[in-house]
Formats: structure tokens, C-alpha cells, sequence
């Protein structure tokens, strides 16, 4: 089979001749090849990040740049994302006030700290919610086949919603601890600002719903330590539900990026009919080992992900990045619905020879 094949055999829930690689190299490229790191993505098809995929036979599933472009229809409304000087700067202006926030990039890291949050309390949330409520979208599926005709057989993009509502305030644009302080102090206020978010994501999932994506991905970066169970029922449940319902009425799948600890999160969205839970990192860096993850989800979410960045890293041996990649593909006889990659991107302190070490573990220990 094909590289993308046996993507989509397990989205099809049909057993492919080996579990599927599938890599988010973008980070790690754009450090190790001293690529200009501009928060607003790709707009065009990267010829050096296509060829390291070549070399790895991985296919590629995020960080292409955007397929779609978001506007205002009303004259008094602004948005605009701008890099100057090593800051990434978001603007909002509206006829109720104005927003802004900033990014800093650090070297070393190679990536954007927080520097202002967007939204300092709920008095800001009545700015974003009046660009909610004017925001369109404008596909560009012309980037999405470019990126499809590049890589070829390596080659499964997803589309991606903007953050949910809970993702906005968490994850983004307010922090967890403000976020908790205005879940504690003013519920319903809170609850107000996640819907008309999610109201504005199901408008622009109208609009690209019919493109010629398969899987489209939710990254809200979900974490089980902050985002409880009560907090999923309240905020996150019927919108994941709702999303996951659209999708499959036009026959496509739906993943949700956890990045966080999954523990608790798994079952959850498989009530919620998530097709697949991306950016799965087991221990050592969080709760659960691959076989607790597979019986917390049940068999038929898709599991993605298996490696954590501190056993990719210089930081652990090389028996112990193997052991974790074993661990990984051994639940492949619990069930077929599994994808091995990075816990989310590959890290750019990893070694490339290790990386390299991977297609060679999954033909060998991947196999059906």
C-alpha cells in the first residue's frame, strides 16, 4: 500500500499492511535548515519540507499553510497578523474597542512565547465577539492541491477549524489562569463568549466543508489537568458532537489535537464521535502508556501519536526511543485504528539520524 493508503484505510476503519507514519516536521525543519519562522504559515508549497518527507517516506497531515482566508464583511471591523522585529503582533478593531496581542520569538527555542495575551478579562470579550459575529471565509483550495501534487503519495492534509471557544480562551488568547478566574466569577458570561465562537466555526465549517479535504483537525491543545470533566460537558461536548455530525453527513473525519494529558480525555471524545485523537503523547511525560490509552478509548478511536518529545530528544537513549515506538504499535493487535508519530512535532533537538530510525521500526514491528 501506499504511504496515504494506509492512512485512509484506518480512517476507514479497514486494516492496512502496516500502521501508517505520519510526521509533523515543520518545526524541526524550519531550525535545522534556518527557515525564516513566520507565525502566519506557509503560502506556498515548501519544496525543502516536501523532500524531507521524501527521504523519510512520512506522510505530511499539518502545517501547510492556510486553505482558507478569514475577512470581515463589516467596514468598521479589523483583523490583521503581522511579524515585525521578531514579534508576532494580532489586532482587533472594532466599533466597540480595540485588542491587541503579542508573540516573541526565541532563538533557542525557535518559537513564539506569549508576551500579552489578547485578552486580559471578560470585559475584552464583547471586542471578539462583535468579529465573530461579521468574520466570512474564503477557501483556497489552490494551496491545498498544490501541497497534494508536491507530495504525491505522501500526501493526507488535513483542514483545520480555528480553536473552539474553550480552546480560544485557554489554549490562545487568555491563559488558564485567567480563563479559570472568569469560569469561577462569571459562568455565564463565559459560557456566552465559548458559543458565539463556536457558532462562528460552524459558519466557516459551512463554507469548507465541501472542499476536497478528508480529515479536518480541531487544535485545541486539550489537556485533562486543566479542562476537567466538567468543563468538557459544559463547554466543549455538544460542539465536538456537532462537529463530528456535520463531517460525517458528508462523509469525512474528524480528529481533535490533545497535546496535554489524555488521561480521562480519550473516552470522552469517543462519545463525542471524534474520529481520531492527534498529538497523543504516553508516558514518560504524561499518565498513561499506549495500552492504558487504547482501553480508556475504546477500539475505535483513532489513536495518533506515540513518541514524546523528551524520547525523541538527545536526552534519552536510543533502546528507550525504540522501546517507546514498540510499545506504541504492539496495541496495533488491540485494534487496527492506530497511527504512529511524534506526540506532536518533532522536536528540532531531535537527531535526524534518529528520526530517520522510523520508517525502519514500523516496517519492522508495525506489520499486519
Amino acid at each position: 500500500m501506499q504511504p496515504k493508503e494506509r492512512v485512509k484505510a484506518v480512517y476507514a476503519g479497514q486494516n492496512p499492511d502496516c500502521v501508517p507514519l505520519m510526521l509533523d516536521l515543520s518545526h524541526w525543519y524550519k531550525k535545522n535548515k534556518e527557515v525564516p519562522f513566520d507565525l502566519a504559515g506557509f503560502t506556498g508549497v515548501e519544496r525543502g519540507l516536501v523532500e524531507l518527507h521524501q527521504r523519510l517516506g512520512a506522510v505530511a497531515y499539518v502545517e501547510m499553510g492556510k486553505f482558507y482566508s478569514l475577512y470581515s464583511d463589516d467596514a468598521d471591523v479589523k483583523l490583521e497578523s503581522f511579524t515585525r522585529d521578531g514579534v508576532f503582533v494580532t489586532r482587533i478593531n472594532t466599533p466597540l474597542g480595540e485588542l491587541h496581542e503579542e508573540r516573541v520569538f526565541n532563538p533557542e527555542s525557535y518559537s513564539y512565547g506569549i508576551r500579552q495575551y489578547l485578552l486580559e478579562s471578560t470585559e475584552d470579550f464583547e471586542i471578539v465577539e462583535y468579529l465573530m459575529q461579521s468574520l466570512c471565509c474564503r477557501p483556497n483550495w489552490e494551496l491545498y492541491h498544490a501541497w497534494e501534487d508536491a507530495l504525491g503519495p505522501l500526501a493526507y492534509p488535513y483542514a483545520q477549524l480555528p480553536y473552539s471557544g474553550s480552546g480560544y480562551l485557554i489554549a490562545r488568547y487568555m491563559g488558564v489562569e485567567k480563563t479559570v478566574y472568569a469560569l469561577m466569577d462569571e459562568p455565564e458570561r463565559v459560557k456566552k463568549f465559548i458559543d458565539t465562537v463556536n457558532r462562528c466555526n460552524l459558519r466557516i465549517l459551512e463554507t469548507i466543508i465541501d472542499g476536497p479535504f478528508e480529515t479536518l483537525i480541531i487544535s485545541d491543545n486539550y489537556d485533562s489537568n486543566v479542562q476537567t470533566k466538567d468543563f468538557f460537558d459544559r463547554y466543549v461536548r455538544d460542539y465536538y458532537t456537532e462537529v463530528a455530525r456535520r463531517l460525517h453527513a458528508e462523509g469525512k473525519y474528524l480528529a481533535v489535537h490533545v497535546d496535554g494529558e489524555s488521561r480521562g480525555v480519550l473516552g470522552r471524545l469517543a462519545e463525542c464521535s471524534v474520529d481520531c485523537a492527534d498529538a497523543l503523547t504516553p508516558s514518560p511525560m504524561f499518565a498513561l502508556t499506549p495500552a492504558q490509552m487504547r482501553a480508556e478509548a475504546g477500539s475505535e478511536l483513532i489513536l495518533s501519536g506515540g513518541i514524546p518529545a523528551t524520547v525523541f530528544g538527545p536526552g534519552a537513549s536510543e533502546k528507550k526511543f525504540v522501546d517507546c515506538v514498540r510499545k506504541w504499535l504492539e496495541t496495533r493487535f488491540e485494534s487496527s485504528r492506530l497511527i504512529m508519530a511524534a506526540g506532536d512535532q518533532v522536536p528540532p533537538e531531535a537527531d535526524w539520524d534518529r528520526i530517520a530510525m522510523l520508517p525502519e521500526l514500523v516496517e519492522k514491528y508495525g506489520k499486519y
